[in-house]
């Protein structure tokens, strides 16, 4: 401890007095990590390698699949607009085939000729004098009987 100075003495000699070192306790750092602890960081480094490399794997495979489907739509374009310009010429075809010339070829081929004046046969009917009246009943009864009747002879039972 340390006396005021009340001497003449000059110097302070309490400096060079034993005294009880002041010690910094450290906890030393376990050099072993528990079991759990390491394991952890075992999974997931473990998961962040698969993801670093799934992650690419990935990319590249969906490259190549859209690369085959692009190829895929191609493919099925030419041969759409194959079809389409094969049905345009045979639908130009059948158009030429279908003509009054050739219909009248064909005719001729199967032995057929164009009707001529002479050929045509009138028919003249005179009903000028005769009328005819629909039966009129006013009976729902029998009405009801002939529908009955009409609907057996449509379903085949009469």
């Amino acid at each position: 401890m340390m006396l005021p100075n009340r001497t003449s003495e000059a110097h302070d000699f309490s400096l060079f007095e034993e005294r009880e070192d002041k010690k910094i306790k450290m906890n030393p750092k376990p050099l072993n990590k528990p079991a759990a602890a390491r394991s952890g960081s075992v999974i997931k480094t473990l998961l962040l390698a698969i993801c670093a490399i799934t992650l690419p794997v990935y990319l590249l495979v969906s490259k190549v699949e859209l690369s085959e489907l692009s190829v895929k739509i191609s493919e099925e374009s030419m041969a759409l607009e194959k079809a389409e310009s094969e049905n345009s010429r045979l639908q130009a075809e059948l158009d030429n085939l279908v003509t009054v010339a050739k219909v009248e070829e064909y005719a001729k081929e199967l032995g057929m000729q164009k009707v001529a004046t002479n050929q045509g046969k009138y028919v003249s009917l005179d009903t000028g004098g005769t009328t005819d009246i629909a039966e009129i009943n006013d009976s729902p009864v029998v009405f009801v009987s002939k529908w009955f009747a009409n609907t057996l002879e449509f379903l085949g039972f009469r």
